[in-house]
Parts: C-alpha cells; structure tokens; sequence
C-alpha cells in the first residue's frame, strides 16, 4: 500500500473507534526480542509505504487492499515463505488494532484473505552427509588460521547444536557454562523471547577452544561477542551479524563444488535429519531444536523418510 493512496474506509455498518496514540509503536512495545520487534516493523513500513501510521490509516485499510499488497509482493516475485511471512506480520498487527477496539475486524485475517501454501516437504533443505563433510573439509583447508578456526566452529555449532544463525551471531564466550557433566550454551537472545540452553558436544567445545586459542594468538581479546568479523577494513574485530553467518557459509561450500544455494538454515534441517536418522525419537530432536510443535520437527524429516523408503522401491520388473 503506497503512502500516495489511502484505502477507503471498511464499510462496516458500525464505524470503528479512532484511538489516540502511534499504532506502530503500541504494537512494538508488546513483542519480546529486538529482532521480532525490527521483523515486523519492516513488514508494516512496507505495507503502509512509511513509518508514520496514524489511526485513522489503520481504521481506513480493507481486506482488499492486503490482497492487493499480497499479489503485488508475488508479481514481484518474492518467495512464498516471505509472502507468507509479511501477511501473518499485518494479521498480528491488525488482531492487537481490533483488540484495542481501533478496528471492529482483523483485514487480514485468513476468513478474507488466503496465504500462499508451502510446500509440505523439505526436500533439498538438508544437505547430504558427503556435501556437509566436503564443507567441512574445504574450511580446513583455509589458509588463514584465524577464518579456519572461526568457521569451523560456527559450522560444527550449526550442525550439532542445530543453531538459527541470529543465534550464533549472538553467541558471547559467558554464554558457555557448564551444569554437572554437561557442557551447555546459553541462548539469550531466542525466538521465543526466553532464555534457553543448548546441550554442547564435545566435538563443538573442541572447535570453540581452538578458536579461542587461535584469536588470543593473533592478540585477539576473548570477550564479548564470540564470532567476530576478519575484514580486513573497519569492521575487523566486531560482531559478525547473522547475514554473515549465511555468507560465510555459501562461500565455504561454492569453494565444496556444492551447486545448489547453500544457507545456514539448512544446517538446522541437517541436525535435525542426522539425529533422527541416527536413532533419536523426534521429541528428543524437538527439543533440542526448540520447536514449539512436534509437526514442526516432521516436516524438517518427512521428506527425506519418503524418500528413503518409497513405494516406486517395492516394484520389480523383469
């Protein structure tokens, strides 16, 4: 929705209820991380073409006008996933404007507006044992200690701890602690909003460890944010963000001979896969992975099990 045009008011035998106040603002200060918070203010800066949105814009957008904003974003091109994404950004925002009582109706709620379906499976979301240890092979080969020792401990955190790359940007040296035997990182900064703790292996503490001695070596401070930047310009030393993380993860495996786009996501589907594959119960592996649902969790594996054993496999034909 362009800031040129405004959507004619819902024609609704009851005018809805002009509240004072930034709407936007209202809305933000409910969510619980930073990251949500930016998320979703995006979403809403795009659909209402500015930052500034004043009630009576709120009470004046229709259903038809998040259809149309929902098929300009596919004419456009962007993904379903993203498609789907910003929708359920302006149902948030419009389900807490009608609760306020600012609007009598959510316009973007699903009874008047339909998502783009995803796709069920998953396939090619998990990487293959033989690509996922050519990665790791091609990282160390790395020349330059520092970037070896680095990437190799974000990519064995990916894979084993089964990590959101926001989360790995964020990791700091104190969020390493220990509970009796077992070797845990602490998650402050979660999709959830809450803390949670991650079970370390001792694989993953063993690449974390070389990375700390490499970067005391290269008089590096070991403090604050763990995953720092090795540009070579102004940014050497700081926090790598979790763009990043998705970077670093594509060059390593462009440089595999791995064709198909590589993301730090799919390090997730692969934990979750292996485990599952190895002999783990799903609600081990939801819970490692912090899933909300179970169903969640399958959709990560049930592909890759159809396939594994498909009906085609029981056909013979002499």
């Amino acid at each position: 929705m362009s800031t040129e045009t405004t959507p004619a008011p819902p024609s609704s035998g009851h005018p809805a209820r002009v509240i004072s106040g930034d709407p936007l603002e209202r809305f933000l200060a409910g969510q619980l991380t930073e990251r949500t918070r930016n998320a979703y203010c995006a979403d809403l800066r795009e659909f209402f073409g500015s930052g500034h949105i004043t009630p009576k814009r709120v009470a004046a957008v229709t259903f038809t006008d998040i259809i149309d904003f929902r098929n300009a974003l596919a004419a456009r091109g962007r993904k379903r996933s993203t498609i789907n994404r910003k929708l359920a950004s302006l149902k948030a925002f419009f389900r807490m404007m009608a609760a306020t009582g600012l609007i009598e109706r959510n316009p973007a709620d699903a009874s008047l507006v339909r998502g783009y379906r995803l796709d069920d499976g998953v396939s090619g979301k998990s990487l293959e044992r033989k690509e996922l240890q050519r990665i790791i092979d091609i990282v160390g080969e790395e020349q330059n200690p520092l970037i070896r020792a680095r990437d190799l401990a974000i990519l064995h955190l990916l894979t084993f701890a089964g990590l959101r790359r926001s989360e790995v940007a964020n990791v700091r040296w104190t969020d390493l602690t220990e509970e009796g035997a077992f070797h845990l990182l602490r998650l402050t900064e979660t999709k959830s909003g809450v803390p949670q703790d991650v079970k370390l292996q001792p694989i993953v503490l063993h690449y974390l460890e070389l990375y700390r001695q490499t970067l005391e070596l290269g008089g590096f401070p070991v403090v604050g944010h763990a995953f720092i930047s090795l540009a070579r310009n102004r940014s050497r030393g700081k926090p790598i963000s979790d763009q990043s993380i998705n970077a670093i993860v594509r060059k390593h495996a462009r440089r595999a001979g791995v064709t198909r786009n590589v993301t730090a996501h799919m390090f997730r589907h692969t934990c979750c896969t292996l485990s599952i594959e190895g002999g783990a119960k799903p609600q081990q592996v939801q819970a490692h992975l912090r899933h909300k649902d179970l169903k969640t969790t399958m959709r990560y594996y049930e592909n890759r099990e159809r396939l594994t054993d498909n009906a085609s496999d029981y056909i013979h034909i002499r």
